[in-house]
Parts: C-alpha cells; structure tokens; sequence
C-alpha cells in the first residue's frame, strides 16, 4: 500500500511540473494555408499540416470551366458573418483581460503579426465592421501590454469596399504552461459558444 501511494505521489509531482513547464505554440496562416507547431522541452510536433506519405501523381482528365463553375456552385465557400464578428468583438475584450489579469504574467508572446483585410458583401457593414474593429483595438492593445510580454508586434487593419470575403494573415508564437492553457480554454468556451 505504501509503495503504490508513494508511485502515485511521484506521478503526481511529475505530472505538475510537466503541467508547469511552458509550451511554445507557433502558429501561421496566409493564403489559406495554415502551418502550426508545438515546442515543448526538446520536443518539436507539427500539428498542422502532418507530414504524409508522398503518391505517385496521378494524371487527372481536364475539366471544362462548365463542370468547374457548378462545382463551386454547389460547394460554397463559407463565410463568417457580421453577426458573428460583431459579436466576438463585443465579447472578446472582456473574456481576454480577465484570462490576462489571472495568466498574463506567464504568457510570452512573439512574434505577433496579424494582418486583417475587411471586407463583406455589403459596403455599409464593411465600414461598421472596420470602425469597430479599430475602437476594439486602440482600447484593447495598450492593455494586453501591461499584462503580456509582447516582441516583433505588427497588427494592421486594412478596408476594401469592392472585395466580399475577409481575408487574414497570421504569424503567432506563444509561450505558456499546458495548464494554463487548459483553464483559459475553459474559460473562454462558455463566452463564445454562440460562434455555434
């Protein structure tokens, strides 16, 4: 009995520590190709895209423009609405500062890179859209630097009233404890459910 509590007890330590030793997520998005990987320790896993094994290519028939066209037209893109933007805007400022009040000290950001085109079908919401994002910003940025360690920042916002779909380009690492990561997880679950 003695000797299992003693097992359990030095798994338990082992597993705090691990639980305290910070992870470095870097993660990058441009063009519609995302590239994410996890340091941790000595240990380098690529989450995003996972190495496959390579095929022979195979020759594909050509498709006429016709065939391509209906395609698309069945296979839509899909598009984050204003109603959803509008609401993460809302509620995203109040769901971070009270994450970096709590973890911020722990947390090293760099570099920080986020390149965001507004755009929607609709000129009126792209200008809403833009002016929010902006406000969101200029409050939101000043704070996240007394809590966050922050190095290599470039955030910009840029409009276009001819173009429809939103464009994004993103280039992140972050350095923080898993445990961290799983609280805050949780915590910022319950605030943006209404995203599904």
């Amino acid at each position: 009995g003695k000797i299992l509590l003693c097992i359990l007890v030095v798994i338990l330590i082992l597993l705090m520590i691990a639980l305290r030793i910070p992870a470095y997520i870097r993660v990058s998005y441009e063009h519609g190709e995302l590239r994410s990987f996890v340091k941790y320790a000595w240990l380098t896993i690529p989450l995003f895209p996972k190495n496959k094994k390579e095929h022979p290519q195979e020759t594909k028939p050509v498709q006429s423009s016709e065939n391509t066209e209906q395609r698309k037209e069945k296979n839509p893109k899909s598009r984050v609405n204003r109603d959803q933007i509008l609401y993460t805007l809302d509620v995203l400022p109040s769901v971070l500062l009270k994450t970096l009040k709590r973890f911020g000290k722990r947390i090293r950001i760099e570099p920080l890179k986020v390149h965001v085109l507004v755009a929607t079908p609709d000129p009126a919401d792209t200008a809403i859209l833009y002016g929010k994002s902006q406000a969101v910003l200029a409050v939101l940025l000043p704070l996240i630097h007394q809590y966050v360690k922050i190095r290599e920042q470039d955030i910009q916002l840029f409009v276009d009233f001819c173009e429809e779909d939103m464009d994004f380009i993103v280039d992140a690492g972050i350095g923080i404890p898993p445990g961290d990561v799983l609280i805050i997880a949780f915590c910022a679950l319950g605030g943006l459910l209404k995203w599904f």
